[in-house]
């Protein structure tokens, strides 16, 4: 069947769901419309006449239609101007001027009465204009002739998806002909088995599903599709977020924006409104961190403000940041006007706006109430929204949340939070939530719901303790002995050792300091960076934090750094910039004056750090901004912070923002490195307090990765177990025998190849998350060989299988496949003759002429195969040196590793050569001398340090000797090119070369061949 039919059949589908929720159907070629016509004029006529009985016989009515087409058809101020505009026109708020010349204001819609508007659904809607391309929806629906929804699906069988569909909806429809899209209220984009609804122009990470938090989670596929369209696509709905829920901020000082509700957010503000309408005091809305619940204020605030019922009510939107009241002010703003929102610089402004009964919005922070007094204002309808109502909220009288309580005595309270808060002193459940209540919680937006609907991503957990060695009684001499040289008592002996023996001493150490900084850049740049993701570090105190940022910024500036740099191609530096409370006090430290930061300089830190081009990649903080910060494309915290409960979820919550690059990467998840050992207590601190069933579990979201390099090993495991009995297989080698031995392994059982590639996806859906653990190194060979293997398979799928493995993994498995099925290489044991060029060629001659016996045949001239030279070069140690000796078992491993090593190409070719013929003069040498230590001295350091390398070899080494000795040269010998104020600076800086290519290379930086390496480097090269 083809494509465009099963588009064609799903858009029925949708049209027969649609049907019985109040719409009627009229095909798009039978609309009563010429195709370069936006609004459906006689429908639209028709509403106003019936809308309006009352005065529309004072009015010319085709000149009121004209006028309304006018404004649905302009859009020279921007897409959502002209959008925010003509919704302000349907919303009943345009006045028109009748034939006296008196104004009143029309209705366009009956948001009432749903039934009581023309409402139709039609499919493959043309539109056209001369000069520019003709265009087709697949589905529009309107009211009363305005089309308020536009709607693009791609076909379930189909290798688009619904972000494919959207992307339609964004870069063509919307760029093309955006008039008709200033009365649309939401588009929606489906591929039959996913449904996502967003703001015409949009991001896709900001599309979402919208669903029943009553529902199912579990429900998928065709089923969820059909249920979306059930509640979103009905007019009540549609009508409902067109009264009260499309929210923009156009008020200027920043981009347009326009607000759609998600659909906890949409449930959440009804339940607040119809419990105040019912008499209600008080109610406690918990939803997942990240979610959105500062929009939800907005949303609830809308609808209060909307319902007469509610007699001029006012609104106080409190939280405990200013930044929060900031983000709230243009969206009001736009809305409202100046005259009913109301931002209160000080305290005393505050006081006196409740003393004087203002009415509309006050956005303000709980710190404003202190010393309020009590009953500023006694009115009933004063409604406190609460953002993060587990911080500073209690029910003592003497604390901020009780002044504001005392100031406003019969307000109505509703907290918002995210935070598993129930077993602090203060009861966030018990302060907020209604007894009426299941679990004392109004409306409920789970951690899985949060995820399962993309509104957050999970994050992951990565320890990274930070070890070290402490001999305490060497420590406590020394102090004793310190002690006495200088006569001190004991009490004076008991105040140093509470001093300087706390925590922060160990996290002050320079050589901790260093450690963990150097282990931050290595970790970002080996991934975060390349996807454009930018990193906070989570430091122990104000001093640290200026620490780390002096430090960080020291490496960033590294030989090392600056390669990455090029090799991303985005920016030519990076660096780390501290954001530290620093007050105005007389007892401030004055060294940390200097990082005072403004409200406007915070403002462009803050800005700088959400620019994916600009150079600020790192933000190091110790308490600020780990709360309320909403930075989508933060994907990494470092952790170096003692915290518990509420302070820890906050914290860990940072990176679980959704996030799509400039470039098209999607943010899956996000990373917390724990430098501390947090694993337990984050446990403890993200366990859903409103969900029997995750008691003691933990919330869901938060994943160990020692668990996820666990389970990747197990099923790694299977997947050797599964290809065992395949004859010869070298998972190290994934060459075109060790592809081709697999595949017929999976041809001739029948279910393995099944069974491969389930167990492969689920291998390729774990490595991005784990890709920089240092405990799967050894895997990657085995990986990459699954991945060619999984690559035919994926080749000779149907089309039906291709689409779900597709729709399984995403372009990710593309992605993997790509960048870890390497070269086929030909090893060393090959029968092939070598072909060098002339360089190549006298190395030959010269050690053919040392190791080749001399025959009657050595007039051929055909060159010999590496596997032919290595006998030759074993021939002549059998021959020259004493079997079992130390002598020759050395240069017999030499030999063994020359014979494994992988010729690709010329220039492999040559170093194997030059190889052999060391180890030949070594055999030669001692045979002649076989009393004599065994010593192979190269004339070049790269020479020398391949031997190193080469002699203390650690265990599963995967790189030639050689390729290792030349980075180490070409990175010290630039490192060392720059200037240096002294011989220790040098040093230090060819240690830190040497152990990045160390890194890079998969190799640890301690022990053995670094220390040999290192003091080579720093006895040869630091003398030139």
């Amino acid at each position: 069947m083809a494509k465009g039919i099963r588009e064609r059949e799903f858009q029925n589908l949708m049209i027969q769901w649609s049907l019985p929720l109040g719409w009627s159907y009229t095909a798009g070629r039978s609309l009563p419309r010429e195709t370069t016509q936006t609004v459906l004029t006689g429908h639209l006529r028709d509403a106003v006449v019936r809308l309006n009985p009352a005065v529309i016989d004072r009015f010319d009515v085709d000149a009121v239609v004209d006028e309304i087409i006018a404004t649905v058809n302009a859009v020279d101020g921007g897409l959502v101007r002209a959008n925010e505009q003509v919704l302000h026109l349907l919303r009943g708020r345009k006045e028109f001027r009748d034939a006296d010349g008196v104004w009143h204001a029309l209705k366009l819609v009956d948001f009432e009465h749903p039934t009581g508007n023309t409402l139709v659904v039609s499919d493959e809607v043309p539109i056209t204009v001369p000069g520019k391309t003709s265009r087709r929806f697949d589905l529009v629906y309107w009211i009363n002739g305005l089309p308020v929804v536009v709607v693009e699906v791609k076909s379930p069988t189909a290798k688009s998806g619904w972000a494919d569909a959207a992307r339609e909806i964004n870069d063509v429809y919307a760029a093309e002909y955006p008039w008709f899209f200033t009365a649309n209220v939401f588009s929606v984009a489906s591929d039959g088995l996913k449904l996502r609804f967003g703001a015409a122009g949009a991001p896709t990470n900001l599309w979402q599903p919208f669903r029943s938090t009553a529902d199912d989670e579990n429900l998928a596929g065709q089923s969820d599709v059909q249920r979306s369209v059930e509640l979103l696509l009905t007019p009540a709905t549609v009508l409902g977020m067109l009264a009260d829920f499309v929210l923009f901020d156009t008020s200027g000082g920043g981009t347009d924006k326009k607000y759609l509700p998600r659909y906890p957010q949409m449930e959440a503000a009804h339940l607040i409104h119809e419990r105040v309408v019912e008499g209600g005091q008080k109610g406690l809305i918990w939803h997942h961190q990240g979610s959105g619940k500062t929009l939800l204020m907005v949303f609830a605030a809308s609808l209060l403000l909307a319902d007469t019922r509610t007699d001029s009510p006012t609104i106080i939107l409190c939280s405990d940041r200013t930044q929060l009241v900031r983000q709230t002010s243009g969206v009001f703003t736009s809305a409202l006007g100046d005259a009913y929102f109301h931002q209160p610089a000080t305290g005393a402004e505050l006081r006196r706006l409740l003393a004087e009964d203002v009415r509309g919005v006050i956005s303000t922070t709980v710190h404003k109430f202190a010393d309020a007094g009590k009953n500023l204002s006694t009115r009933e309808n004063i409604i406190v929204l609460v953002d993060e109502a587990h911080r500073t909220q209690s029910a003592r009288s003497e604390s901020l949340a009780g002044q504001m309580r005392a100031a406003v005595p019969k307000a109505r309270f509703f907290g918002m939070t995210g935070t598993p808060v129930r077993n602090l002193a203060t009861d966030t459940f018990a302060l907020f939530g209604d007894e009426g209540d299941p679990g004392r919680v109004l409306h409920r937006y789970s951690v899985s719901r949060s995820l399962r609907d993309e509104a957050t991503v999970p994050v992951m957990l990565d320890p990274h303790p930070v070890g070290f060695e402490l001999d305490d009684a060497a420590l406590q001499a020394e102090f004793d002995q310190f002690a006495d040289d200088f006569d001190l008592d004991d009490p004076d002996r008991e105040i140093l050792s509470r001093k300087f023996g706390r925590l922060t001493s160990v996290f002050a150490n320079p050589d901790r300091i260093e450690a963990v900084c150097q282990d931050i850049v290595d970790h970002y740049l080996a991934g975060a960076y390349r996807n454009g993701l930018k990193a906070q570090v989570v430091a122990y105190n104000r001093e640290l934090a200026v620490a780390y940022t002096d430090k960080l910024n020291e490496l960033l500036a590294g030989f090392d750094v600056s390669q990455v740099l090029a090799e991303v191609g985005t920016h030519d530096r990076i660096c780390a910039e501290v954001n530290i409370s620093v007050s105005d006090a007389k007892t401030e430290d004055p060294a940390m004056r200097a990082y005072q930061l403004s409200e406007a300089e915070e403002e462009e830190q803050k800005r700088r750090f959400l620019t994916p081009k600009d150079p600020l990649c790192f933000l190091v903080v110790t308490a600020k901004l780990l709360t309320g910060f909403d930075a989508p494309n933060e994907g990494v915290l470092y952790l170096d912070k003692p915290l518990k409960a509420h302070n820890l979820f906050q914290t860990i919550t940072r990176p679980n923002r959704t996030w799509i690059s400039p470039e098209g990467f999607v943010k899956s998840s996000g990373v917390v490195v724990d430098y501390i050992g947090l694993a337990e207590e984050v446990q403890r601190a993200v366990q859903d307090p409103t969900a029997e069933d995750t008691i003691g579990r933990g919330g869901g979201f938060v994943t160990d990765l020692t668990a996820l390099v666990a389970e990747f090993r197990t099923t790694f495991a299977r997947l050797e177990d599964l290809l065992a009995d395949v004859d010869g297989l070298d998972l190290s080698v994934h060459g075109y025998e060790s592809v081709r031995a697999i595949n017929n392994f999976l041809d001739t059982h029948p279910g393995a190849a099944e069974v491969f590639s389930t167990d492969y996806r689920l291998l390729a859906r774990l490595y991005p998350l784990i890709t920089t653990d240092k405990r799967i190194g050894k895997y990657r060979g085995g990986f990459a060989l699954f991945g060619s293997v999984y690559t035919t398979l994926f080749k000779k799928s149907s089309d039906e299988d291709r689409k779900e493995r597709l729709g399984e993994l995403g372009p990710m498995v593309l992605e993997i496949i790509n960048a870890h099925v390497h070269s086929f290489s030909v090893v060393a044991g090959q029968e092939e003759p070598l072909v060098l060029d002339s360089q190549g060629i006298t190395i030959l001659k010269e050690l053919l002429a040392l190791v080749r016996p001399k025959t009657d045949s050595d007039s051929d001239d055909a060159p010999p195969s590496a596997a032919e030279i290595l006998d030759h070069i074993k021939a002549a140690l059998d021959k020259g040196v004493e079997p079992g000796s130390a002598k020759y078992t050395a240069l017999a491993e030499r030999i063994k590793q020359l014979r494994d090593r992988i010729i690709q190409n010329s220039q492999d070719a040559l170093e194997f050569l030059a190889e052999a013929l060391r180890i030949a003069r070594t055999i030669v040498n001692a045979e002649k001398h076989p009393d004599e230590t065994v010593v192979v001295v190269d004339d070049d350091h790269v020479g020398v340090l391949s031997r190193i390398i080469e002699d203390h070899a650690p265990p599963g080494v995967t790189v030639t000797e050689r390729n290792l000795a030349e980075e180490i040269d070409r990175v010290v010998t630039h490192t060392l090119k720059q200037s240096w104020d002294n011989a220790d600076a040098r040093n230090r800086g060819a240690r830190r070369a040497t152990a990045t290519v160390f890194r890079k290379f998969g190799l640890k930086p301690v022990g053995e061949p670094y220390d040999s390496t290192v003091s080579y480097i720093e006895a040869h090269y630091l003398v030139d």
